[in-house]
């Protein structure tokens, strides 16, 4: 029997990884943000509202859809951010976190795609249609 199979029977590894689990969610916390403001800047420039406020122009709801997408995915972030210090601190559970870590920051990371994935790539106002006859 080698050794690794032998550790491997022996269960997970509870060393500890204070390092590990006190950087993650900071790092987490500090790279994630800034992250997701550049990418808005990125994919939202311009004069207009958002893509995703085309459908809710009429009734001037595009604060109250954009507010409760921002919330949406605020919430996810902030509980997936608190899973990262709910995990234990031992070696073995060293890539959970670091999954953890990449999720959360992918919910945030979606905000700004989300809101300008629904952009259909025409310059018409919204609610007026064209057509050729």
């Amino acid at each position: 029997m080698s050794i690794d199979t032998q550790v491997e029977a022996a269960g997970p590894r509870r060393e500890r990884d204070i390092t590990g689990w006190l950087i993650t969610p900071v790092a987490t916390l500090v790279l994630a943000p800034p992250l997701t403001m550049i990418l808005g800047v990125v994919l939202l420039n311009g004069d207009s509202a958002p893509a995703i406020c085309h459908d809710v122009a009429a009734a001037n709801g595009c604060e109250e859809l954009t507010l409760g997408l921002i919330g949406e995915h605020a919430v996810v972030f902030g509980l997936l951010w608190l899973a990262l210090w709910a995990l234990p601190w031992w070696l073995s559970l060293r890539r959970v976190r670091t999954i953890v870590a990449v999720v959360a920051a992918v919910v945030l990371l979606a905000i700004p795609i989300r809101m300008a994935a629904a952009d259909d790539g025409s310059d018409t106002a919204p609610g007026t249609t064209y057509t050729t006859r």
